[in-house]
């Protein structure tokens, strides 16, 4: 049955096409599964690409084969500086690998609708051309980021800080190219011109690639709810005008020369809904004086605490080294669910745990574990996610490429 009929059957759909969702499918797919992945935008990578966030903030090794392969894509279009990449090309990138396993993509499509009942996900609603499209599968995983399509079918949540609410705060990134002479700054009236480092309202993380190109990621936009559609817009807005006031204060203090040549195509958002799954990683599990493992440890965490302050402008916050820990398959199993994975930031862990195991190469290991964890259980006819046979899951990643011993791993902090 073809993807666009008013009813589809799949075998696994993933909802999200960012770096999670794309290695959740892959993974699945390319065992000859039937994957379903759905993407709001026109292109696949999520943050990564759409969202203007080009730099990995993890250890790069021991992440799975299908991480390794972007990394080599990458390096063979010459758009990889260390930890640094152009976005344009990993677009094209994350489309071959996922059209070489097999995966079927839906683009510009929403889910805004799970039936579910029994704990069980039955089906999803997808919104796509003005278009609904109902899609039923054997399993699903929740690779959207704030956990919508969890939500959606009734799953337990958490988000932000407990006592609060406040999650932590979005950025819109952008890229200052070198016109070759000087510029005059200029900033519309009613925005206040920024003329001192300690005033810039986020991070002062303006660094030149060795394309020429300045990648800045210097905004921060606190006290909005990522899951709510009127704060999310007026998050964008906001976002745009510290975007404009970074810009101008550059060219007049570092980069006379430079002019705004591209920002995010949408705002980037650390942290939404964390699902609820049958274990919550916590600041415990995460910090400690040496590596952490887990008995059904099914990815490896390697960065820094990395939590912004909820209330403060500029880089105020906490940043604290870990040792490599381990993610277990527990927290990517939605509680009270039998078929219901998560993949990415919306995995289950306090928001301290969260601001370190939400990086892009571990999400991209998560969503490899993801997609595997499905496809043992389509193959073994399983009715629950929990019958997966850990020592056989954790045995395919590993031939996969991936390290899941945490002691084998770096820490990142840096």
């Amino acid at each position: 049955m073809a993807i666009f009929d008013r009813t589809v059957d799949v075998d696994v759909v993933v909802a999200g096409g960012g770096t999670a969702g794309c290695a959740a499918a892959i993974a699945a797919a390319r065992r000859g599964h039937r994957v379903l992945l759905v993407e709001e935008s026109n292109c696949l990578g999520g943050v990564s690409t759409t969202g203007g966030v080009n730099e990995w903030f993890a250890s790069l090794e021991g992440l799975g084969d299908i991480f390794a392969r972007v990394v080599r894509e990458l390096d063979a279009f010459g758009a990889r500086f260390g930890r640094f990449y152009n976005p344009e090309y990993l677009k094209i990138v994350w489309q071959l690998m996922v059209e070489e396993a097999g995966v079927e993509v839906l683009f510009h499509a929403s889910v805004i609708d799970a039936v579910a009942g029994d704990g069980q996900v039955h089906r999803v609603r997808v919104v796509a051309c003005s278009q609904a499209i109902e899609v039923t599968a054997r399993y699903f995983i929740d690779a959207t980021g704030e956990g919508d399509l969890a939500a959606l079918a009734g799953a337990q949540f958490m988000l932000g800080d407990p006592a609060t609410g406040r999650t932590l705060h979005m950025s819109l990134t952008c890229l200052l190219h070198d016109t070759g002479q000087p510029v005059t700054p200029y900033l519309p009236p009613g925005l206040s011109p920024i003329d001192r480092p300690e005033d810039l309202p986020g991070l002062r993380t303006y660094h030149r690639l060795p394309d020429g190109r300045v990648y800045c990621n210097m905004t921060k936009v606190m006290a909005y709810d990522p899951t709510d559609p009127f704060d999310l817009s007026a998050a964008e807005r906001e976002a745009r005008r510290q975007l404009i006031r970074t810009v101008h204060y550059l060219q007049r203090f570092h980069y006379p020369t430079y002019m705004l040549c591209a920002s995010g195509a949408k705002i980037g958002i650390r942290e939404g809904r964390r699902i609820l799954g049958d274990y919550v990683l916590t600041e415990a599990d995460i910090t400690g004086a040496g590596p952490r493992d887990q008995a059904d440890g099914v990815a490896v965490g390697t960065c820094q605490i990395d939590f912004h302050s909820l209330t403060q402008a500029g880089d105020a916050g906490r940043r604290q080294r870990v040792e490599p820990y381990a993610i277990p398959l527990r927290c990517l199993i939605a509680r009270g669910f039998a078929n219901l994975l998560m993949a990415g930031k919306c995995a289950s862990g306090d928001q301290v745990a969260q601001s370190s195991f939400r990086m892009t190469p571990t999400c991209c290991a998560m969503g490899q574990a993801a997609g595997t964890t499905a496809a043992l259980a389509l193959e073994s006819a399983a009715d629950n996610i929990r019958a997966v046979d850990i020592t056989r899951l954790r045995g395919e990643l590993t031939a996969a490429g991936m390290e899941l011993d945490p002691a084998r791993h770096q820490a990142f902090a840096p």
